[in-house]
C-alpha cells in the first residue's frame, strides 16, 4: 500500500509537471478569445446601430418605406460633410425630409481617411450627442472605420425638425451635420 505521504509526493510531482503547460495554454487561449472578441466587435460594428443588424430591426419594425444613403468624409480646411452621393458632400450637409410614421433604413458609408459614424439627434453637439429614435451608426468610442459602412432601421414616429451628425466628438461642429425634418401627415 502507498502511504499519505507517498501519495502527497506523487500528487505533486505530477502537479510540477503539468503546471507550466497549463499556465501557458491558458494563456494562450486567453489571447485568442480576446483576438475573436476584437474581430467579433467589428462585425457587429457593420451590422447597424442595434442588436441583431438590420435583418432584426426589419423584423422588428416591418419592411423599410424610405431608404437613404448618406456619404461622409473630411473636406478640404479642417472640415468634415456628409452627402447623398460620394461625389456631393458639403458641410452641412443636405436636408432630407421624411414623412411622420415612415420606417426609415438609413445607411452610411465612411468615404473618409478618419473614422466616422452617424446618429439623429436634437442638435448638433461638440460631444456626446443625445441619440433620437434610437438612429446610430457607430459611436463616439466604437466609429465606423475608414471604408466602413452601417445601417440602422427606426421609425420616424413623431414630426419635427432633427438633425443628424457625426458622433465623433467635434466632427459636427466641423461641419458633419445635417437637418432631417419629419413632416406631420396631412
Amino acid at each position: 500500500m502507498v502511504g499519505e505521504e507517498e501519495m502527497a509526493e506523487r500528487i505533486w510531482s505530477t502537479l510540477d509537471k503539468i503546471y507550466l503547460p497549463v499556465v501557458l495554454a491558458v494563456a494562450v487561449l486567453l489571447w485568442i478569445g480576446i483576438i475573436i472578441t476584437v474581430a467579433f466587435d467589428v462585425q457587429l460594428l457593420k451590422l447597424g446601430g442595434q442588436e441583431g443588424g438590420v435583418e432584426g430591426q426589419v423584423e422588428a419594425l416591418g419592411p423599410p418605406t424610405v431608404v437613404i444613403t448618406i456619404y461622409g468624409k473630411e473636406l478640404p480646411g479642417g472640415k468634415f460633410g456628409f452627402g447623398l452621393s460620394p461625389d456631393n458632400i458639403t458641410a452641412p450637409g443636405p436636408t432630407i425630409k421624411v414623412k411622420q410614421g415612415d420606417v426609415v433604413e438609413l445607411r452610411f458609408v465612411n468615404m473618409g481617411k478618419l473614422r466616422h459614424g452617424l446618429v439623429i439627434t436634437d442638435r448638433v453637439s461638440k460631444v456626446n450627442p443625445e441619440v433620437l429614435f434610437g438612429a446610430q451608426i457607430g459611436s463616439a468610442s466604437n466609429p465606423i472605420p475608414p471604408g466602413g459602412d452601417g445601417s440602422v432601421v427606426f421609425v420616424a414616429d413623431r414630426p419635427g425638425e432633427f438633425f443628424y451628425q457625426c458622433p465623433v466628438s467635434n466632427h459636427g461642429p466641423k461641419g458633419m451635420w445635417g437637418k432631417l425634418i419629419v413632416e406631420a401627415p396631412g
